[in-house]
């Protein structure tokens, strides 16, 4: 008797605990009451190119800009009525992300765009109550796709792939854990999962951490065993210690999936490439082509001349510094201090930034200096033009 009432008592807790993880509303109906169904046939191709095959929608090429975007008008649609949305795609490539894209008729110049696990081979179901941009009326809806930031060359993360359809559900017990197990075991990109993250690293709408739902259950079963067992009943910790090696198991799994989401991403990025094809497949393709102009221009200088690197951007920063490697580089923040100390012919890259005519200090330090990179005349305003400018520090004299 003891053990059926535990049994009862421990499964009616573990599943209010999921409801609770799931944010259900409890006044919402088990199904959801309407839904709108939208096929891929019914969006059309903004960038890039894409083709209509009977009710699907088929990408066959992307934009200009190495993105893609199918978009589609909606009837005036009031987005708190419908914030669950279930998407599927086919042939969806690893190297690309996915992004939902919205406007509303409060802010029909304002484009909002939400961040989407990766869509997989089956339906995907995603919570959209927990972004304060899904309000108001929706009257246009469309998916963005582009290369995984960081880490995908631009050019090359896309291949075809199809519009299956979208769907929009009103609040439903049913579609809110539909969007819990997406949170839990939908596959991030790189970009938005740190190697050890058991979940999205930022919000992720009314979704409750799986460490602690992992932590409350075994918490829920410990509690059960000693109120229906006793207290002290060697029940209640053989079973705190059994859920709790439950638990961590259930954990690392998932981090384990996680890990496999990631090494197919990085497979079919690298697969078949030798080593200097892969050192050259970067998602800064744009700094690495940067980079090695700046190695050629300095071709001729002795290996131990020192180069200063200056970008407005942390991460231009680094990732210049990092392909500049093994020359004789820094940062120039690290050197700056010494001012007109530094040695001389010493030589400062600056990508990206206008700062070699915009900072005072910047320009005063090298007001005595030669430029060599662009060669002859630039204007200011012609600057837009120049990722790279090369100066060669002199000292006054």
């Amino acid at each position: 008797m003891k053990r059926a009432a535990f049994v009862v008592a421990l499964a009616t807790s573990w599943l209010v605990l999921l409801l609770w993880a799931a944010g259900v509303d409890w006044r919402a109906p088990p199904t959801p009451q309407f839904e709108r169904s939208f096929p891929g046939s019914r969006f059309r191709g903004a960038f890039g190119r894409a083709e209509v095959v009977g009710q699907r929608l088929r990408v066959t090429a992307e934009g200009a800009d190495h993105s893609a975007l199918q978009v589609t008008q909606l009837p005036q649609l009031d987005a708190r009525s419908f914030p669950i949305l279930r998407y599927r795609f086919e042939d969806f490539p690893r190297t690309l992300e996915l992004s939902l894209a919205f406007r509303t008729a409060e802010n029909p110049d304002d484009v909002r765009t939400v961040s989407l696990p990766w869509p997989g081979s089956g339906t995907m179901t995603f919570d959209l109550s927990g972004d304060p941009a899904w309000t108001g009326t929706i009257i246009e809806l469309g998916f963005a796709q582009f290369a995984t930031g960081q880490l995908v060359p631009p050019e090359q993360g896309f291949t075809p792939f199809v519009l299956d359809r979208a769907e929009l559900w009103s609040p439903s017990w049913c579609g809110d854990l539909a969007a819990l197990a997406t949170d839990w075991f939908g596959a991030w990109p790189w970009s938005q999962r740190s190697v050890h993250a058991l979940g999205r690293e930022g919000p992720t709408g009314g979704a409750r951490s799986p460490v602690l739902v992992a932590a409350l259950a075994v918490a829920l079963a410990a509690a059960c065993s000693l109120l229906l067992g006793g207290r002290r009943s060697r029940r209640a910790l053989a079973v705190l210690l059994g859920g709790g090696l439950v638990a961590w198991l259930a954990l690392d799994l998932r981090w384990e999936v996680g890990l496999v989401h990631r090494l197919l991403a990085t497979r079919a990025l690298y697969a078949g490439q030798d080593w200097p094809e892969r050192a050259r497949r970067v998602g800064d393709s744009a700094i690495l082509a940067a980079a090695d102009s700046v190695r050629e221009l300095l071709r001729d200088e002795p290996a131990q001349r020192r180069i200063l690197v200056y970008a407005d951007s942390g991460y231009s920063l680094l990732r210049m510094v990092w392909h500049l490697q093994p020359l004789n580089v820094a940062p120039f923040w690290q050197a700056a201090e010494f001012g007109r100390s530094l040695p001389e012919d010493t030589l400062v890259v600056f990508y990206a930034t206008d700062a070699w005519h915009a900072n005072p200090a910047v320009r005063r330090l090298l007001e005595q200096g030669e430029r060599i990179a662009p060669p002859g005349r630039l204007f200011v305003d012609d600057y837009e033009a120049a990722d790279v400018v090369v100066y060669r520090f002199r000292h006054a004299r």
